[in-house]
């Protein structure tokens, strides 16, 4: 009796810590369940993690799960590209592609320095959620707040109220029947504040509210292994519920439980983040959390300022013939020196060995011309001996440097023959019989071109360089062989054949992570990147690629022998990291009806983590959120008609203004759409400007498609740098008093009040 006593007591010492812990703000982390479709190590760590205790069961709509401290999931590339598709365009028009953008845009102005906030992080809210009652009466669904929550999703963070309290095990005694099961129940909500010894870092906090939970046990005679979750549950009935915008998922997996307050509400739209959601990202991405990791998918090593490191220049591919001279070149040029000849060569070895060299002792002599007269002198020299030194030669190991199969260095020269004609008269023969002799000597050509050589630097994309060529048409292509060299690059060689008389093999590069040394992008020690920002692009669904690949140079830094080492990493994107489409994604016609409103993908590189660990890692691209435009749709309950119906998914765009909501699909907004495809708007982009001096005023200027003049310019979405205004003629102007890039919407409308929107950006420097 004494032993559980103290048990009890301990229990309920640990309970009171963590009851009086202050109302600070939590967030939970998220990464890759057991059953994660690109696989997990054999020994992952959380294991555990099943359906039959809570996590991805049937109808959640789970991509991921919560992860302990230190073993978090985050994204390491500060640019990425976002795009909406054809699909979603069709559906959604203009004014859906406005609420995207103010998704991205909350995005940007929150991640711009996650150093730079203050520890509390007061200058952001503890709720972010409004209501608007009119959507609120007719069951509507914000695009842009469900974009918002899935942005937070895919940047690392997981629903904090639902893993607040959570399952690990559970345990059914002998003899015993459901639901007479023992739990082991343990939190995964941290609070990472400075706070007292005797404070656990586990919250049950969220923006301030506390939660407990109770355990739902589903026990029917047909299922022989019954599902069981820990349901959160506030502790105050009057305290506000509604809780981060990560947390925005859950109330729409579980819109039919006691769980429905927690997250984003019908009717319900996010001006912003909450506390608990920078924290989550303030942890994620500053440069204080240090992980070993793989820099993103796609990224090449470009510079490093380490010991020993190189400038690999600019990513190109050279194109040369003269192998032979590259190769006598190397020979006595050490790394540095070679790479600075030789702009995006990568060295990943050098060894070296002393060549014992004989040179000439050369002597000045002063010498008396035979029947000159007196006196007259010539200069001369003579070789007096040698004298024996060591030159230094070196074997360079390339990992780039790409040359035609079957050629190396035992037959890297070029031959070719002295032919001597001689001309004369044939012995013997009659007079002016003249015969041709001729001869031919083999020899090597060390001057002249040697075999084309490629230097490549992971130009992602093009199969053919044409810059030192006339105009040349492909006719065929044929795959040679592909290999995967020291360094680890992976290449595939095509023998391109033209309508001229050359034939050129072209080395695409298959980008993405690679290990070993020299230029590529290893596993390592590296900072948080500190900031993102998401950068709109034009994309063409069909084709599936940009119209012009993207190229992003970034920094990240390595900690190496406890410095920082600075390195650059260039990233060519040729497809949106984030994408937006539109499918009918009800699962019909005898399944469950669920509360599905939108499906996402995440990539979680789990490459580098330890054994029995679940973490840390990366989440790399690529990213498709697709919007169920199934909706309108209701639900019917046992036949029953129109009048006993209710709403199960409407998409809508809305604010707390007094504007009605704006529904989709809507004709308007895709006429617009229509609309902003032929009026053509200049400039396309906004110049650069930096803080406190005056920017350079620029005005818009529309053009083509059927609308009529006098326009009227407003904006709709995001907001100007601080110190800029945008007049009703079009003209952007004024003084900037605040660094960094800012998103908005341009708004024309013209004389029949018809209008199109514009996204636009201005970095501030």
């Amino acid at each position: 009796m004494s032993s559980m006593l103290q048990s009890l007591k301990k229990l309920f010492w640990i309970l009171l810590l963590v009851s009086v812990q202050q109302a600070a703000w939590a967030f939970a982390l998220l990464g890759p369940l057991p059953n994660y479709t690109n696989g997990v190590p054999p020994n992952f760590g959380d294991d555990w993690q099943v359906s039959t205790i809570g996590y991805d069961y049937p109808g959640s709509g789970d991509i991921g799960g919560p992860k302990n401290i230190g073993e978090e999931y985050r994204r390491n590339a500060q640019v990425y590209y976002y795009a909406c598709n054809q699909n979603f365009l069709d559906f959604f028009g203009s004014n859906g592609v406005v609420a995207i953008d103010q998704a991205f845009s909350i995005m940007n102005d929150s991640l711009t320095n996650v150093d730079s906030f203050s520890p509390a992080l007061t200058e952001f809210p503890l709720v972010s959620q409004s209501i608007n009652y009119d959507a609120s009466g007719l069951d509507l669904t914000d695009l842009k707040s469900i974009t918002l929550g899935a942005l937070v999703e895919n940047m690392g963070l997981a629903g904090p109220v639902r893993f607040a309290w959570t399952l690990h095990d559970r345990y059914l005694p002998g003899g015993a029947q459901c639901p007479a099961y023992e739990y082991l129940v343990v939190q995964r909500n941290f609070d990472t504040t400075a706070s007292p010894l005797n404070q656990a870092q586990y919250s049950p906090y969220i923006n301030g509210t506390l939660y407990t939970y109770y355990i739902d046990e589903v026990c029917p005679a047909s299922v022989p292994d019954p599902q069981a979750v820990a349901v959160p549950v506030q502790a105050d009935a009057l305290q506000n519920s509604f809780t981060a915008v990560a947390g925005m998922h859950d109330s729409l997996v579980l819109r039919n439980s006691a769980f429905i307050n927690a997250g984003l509400q019908l009717g319900g739209f996010y001006t912003g983040l909450t506390r608990d959601d920078v924290a989550g990202l303030r942890y994620l991405l500053t440069t204080n959390n240090i992980n070993f990791e793989t820099p993103t998918f796609g990224s090449v090593l470009v510079n490093s300022s380490g010991p020993g490191g190189t400038n690999y220049g600019q990513p190109f591919v050279l194109f040369t013939s003269n192998y032979n001279a590259f190769a006598a070149i190397a020979l006595t040029n050490d790394p540095v020196t070679l790479s600075n000849l030789y702009p995006g060569l990568i060295i990943t070895s050098s060894p070296y060995s002393f060549v014992p060299k004989n040179i000439p002792i050369i002597v000045l002599t002063t010498n008396n011309l035979i029947g000159a007269p007196a006196g007259t002198q010539v200069l001369g020299i003579r070789t007096n001996g040698f004298t024996q030194t060591y030159v230094t030669q070196y074997k360079h190991t390339y990992g780039n440097l790409i040359v035609p199969a079957g050629f190396s260095s035992t037959n890297k020269n070029t031959t070719g023959s002295i032919v001597t004609i001689t001309v004369s008269p044939a012995s013997g023969a009659p007079a002016g019989t003249l015969i041709t002799n001729i001869s031919a000597v083999p020899v090597i050509l060390s001057g002249v071109p040697s075999g084309d050589y490629y230097i490549a630097t992971n130009v992602c994309g093009p199969d053919l360089i044409l810059s030192n060529l006339l105009t040349i048409k492909k006719t065929s292509s044929t795959v040679l062989y592909s290999i995967s060299n020291s360094a680890g690059l992976s290449y595939t060689q095509y023998l391109i054949t033209t309508n001229t008389t050359h034939a050129l093999v072209a080395l695409p590069i298959v980008c993405g992570a690679v290990s070993g040394g020299g230029g590529t992008n290893a596993p390592a020690l590296y900072q948080g990147i500190g900031k993102v920002q998401f950068v709109k692009t034009s994309y063409d669904s069909w084709f599936g690629q940009f119209y012009q690949p993207l190229t992003n140079t970034y920094t990240q830094y390595q900690i190496a022998n406890s410095k920082l080492v600075k390195q650059t990493f260039q990233r060519v994107v040729t497809t949106p990291d984030f994408l937006m489409s539109a499918v009918d994604l009800s699962p019909g016609p005898a399944a469950l009806i669920d509360g599905t409103a939108f499906t996402r993908n995440i990539n979680f590189d789990l490459s580098n983590i330890l054994p029995g660990l679940a973490g840390p890692g990366t989440i790399n691209p690529f990213t498709q959120i697709t919007y169920n435009k199934a909706g309108n749709d209701y639900i019917n309950v046992a036949g029953g008609n129109e009048q006993s119906q209710f709403v199960h998914l409407a998409w809508a765009s809305f604010d707390g203004s007094t504007n009605a909501p704006i529904l989709y699909p809507n004709g308007t907004s895709i006429e617009n759409l229509a609309n902003q495809i032929l009026v053509q708007l200049t400039p396309s982009s906004l110049p650069v400007g930096t803080n406190h001096v005056a920017y350079p005023a620029t005005t818009f200027v529309a053009t083509g498609g059927a609308f009529f003049p006098p326009f009227t310019w407003s904006l709709t979405g995001g907001g100007l740098p601080p110190g800029l205004t945008l007049s009703p003629g079009g003209t952007i102007s004024g003084t900037p008093t605040q660094t960094g890039t800012f998103d908005f919407n341009v708004r024309l409308t013209d004389s029949l009040s018809r209008t199109v929107t514009w996204s636009f950006a201005i970095t501030i420097n």
